[in-house]
């Protein structure tokens, strides 16, 4: 799909004039600006007009220009399929110009089991985090995130009753308490706790209070997701990166979070990109949380004077949309006259938008510990090209990456291997860091044997 069938082309400029001229039309002071009142019928003024017109129609061929090379960029750049050949092997990053990270992969389902079974490895939990491998507990991640629970609680069961796995014995049993979390099953978590406490003469895990809850306040999955786009310091040309992945977001998820907070200046360019943009989303019915949408309202009124015929109607006609998804009836009936006044055209009329907007004011604090980190999903499975490019659009603005899994429970196996596919361009950045915190001991372990640990700090979550 172009970047035109989702945003639409601007409508054809009303051409219609008012005929009724008077010599008693008022002239019109606004935040000390003056009015051009009395000199409309003037060669210079007409002149004017006429050389105000071809730049507008030029700014316009700009953005049209802009809004081409986006949607060719698009086409260009597919995301690659994965194979099932792929996901065991080490994945190579796409359009990488530095050197290829060598990804320490294990093979663990190639090798019997009784075989990894009597594998022993002494080291500590917080190295297994970052750097070492046990194989029986990587096939048993393996296989929960394969979906075959039943058989990775029998290999946790063997290896923690009957192995000595040395440094990894705390992870084998955090891994059990995860299962049983995980898949609900209270009774087997409390006798897992009074065998941990005997073994290891200390308190166990608990329960959680809310995981009775928990089935309720799943995540809601596809098109109920909400999907989290922010905008640069500057609104201009350069937009057309962020609307790029806004498109992709706008395809997959039928609710979306723009967050203006960032922007401290505007130019025409950008508004005609973004206004194009909003028109196609409330067109097509996409629900919105308009994060700073009133600051940004006012930078776009700071740049307008009236009277005043700049290169192009952007701005104003930004304004005025923004105005109306505020649902701010008043200042946009007062913005529509000086819009009238300026460009001598009829006053456009309000109307309410009929898809669900929802606006928000951006606080400092709160927004400070919400944007600097990356809240995984519950569940990581199928396709995750959606996934891995709201993370890429979060690691442009956030050096180090973290990735927030608190309330995730599993990766299928597929998905982790696209996960580090994606991942790794991130990585190859200079000085980019990736930190997984929050992990819980299943994810972790899968994390290790995909190789995901060669590209990232893993940080399990703590009890």
């Amino acid at each position: 799909m172009g970047i035109f069938s989702l945003f639409g082309k601007k409508g054809v400029k009303q051409e219609d004039r008012s005929t009724e001229k008077s010599s008693s039309r008022k002239t019109r002071s606004k935040n000390g600006n003056t009015v051009i009142g009395g000199f409309q019928d003037s060669e210079i003024f007409s002149n004017s007009i006429i050389a105000q017109r071809h730049i507008a129609r030029a700014t316009e061929r700009k953005i049209d220009a802009i809004e081409f090379e986006m949607s060719r960029d698009i086409v260009k750049t597919r995301p690659p399929t994965i194979t099932k050949t792929d996901l065991g092997a080490p994945t190579e990053p796409m359009e990488r110009k530095a050197p290829p990270v060598e990804f320490q992969t294990t093979l663990p389902m190639m090798m019997p089991t009784d075989y990894l079974l009597g594998q022993n490895s002494e080291m500590s939990a917080s190295a297994l985090a970052y750097s070492e491998s046990v194989p029986v507990l990587e096939e048993a991640a393996i296989l929960f995130a394969s979906g075959q629970n039943e058989v990775a609680e029998q290999m946790l069961v063997a290896a923690v009753q009957h192995q000595e796995l040395g440094g990894a014995t705390e992870i084998g049993w955090q891994m059990l308490f995860d299962l049983y979390r995980i898949s609900n099953d209270q009774h087997k978590f409390e006798s897992l706790s009074l065998d941990y406490a005997n073994k290891f003469e200390t308190s166990p895990p608990l329960w959680p209070e809310n995981q009775a809850g928990n089935d309720n306040d799943a995540e809601p999955q596809g098109d109920t997701t909400v999907a989290n786009v922010s905008f640069p310091a500057k609104l201009d040309s350069g937009t057309i990166k962020v609307l790029e992945k806004l498109q992709v977001s706008a395809s997959k998820s039928k609710s979306l979070r723009l967050d203006f907070a960032r922007v401290k200046e505007v130019d025409p360019i950008g508004c005609g990109l973004l206004l194009r943009a909003l028109k196609g989303l409330k067109k097509s019915g996409h629900d919105l949380l308009l994060v700073g949408a009133k600051d940004l309202a006012d930078k776009i009124r700071a740049i307008l004077l009236v009277g005043r015929r700049d290169e192009t109607e952007a701005p104003w006609l930004l304004l005025l949309e923004i105005l109306q998804l505020l649902h701010f009836e008043q200042a946009f009936e007062e913005v529509s006259m000086d819009y009238c006044i300026t460009f001598e055209v009829s006053p456009p009329s309000f109307e309410a938008p009929k898809n669900n907007i929802t606006s928000a004011m951006p606080e400092v604090q709160e927004q400070e510990e919400a944007t600097d980190r990356y809240m995984m999903p519950k569940v990581v499975e199928g396709k995750t090209e959606f996934l891995i490019s709201n993370i890429a659009l979060q690691a442009e603005q956030h050096n180090p990456l973290i990735l927030d899994c608190t309330r995730l429970e599993r990766v299928e196996f597929g998905a982790s291997a696209q996960l580090l596919n994606g991942l790794a361009p991130i990585a190859s950045k200079a000085g980019m860091n990736i930190r997984f915190e929050g992990v819980n001991y299943l994810v972790m372990m899968l994390f290790n044997a995909m190789g995901l640990k060669n590209i990232a700090s893993i940080v399990p979550r703590k009890h």
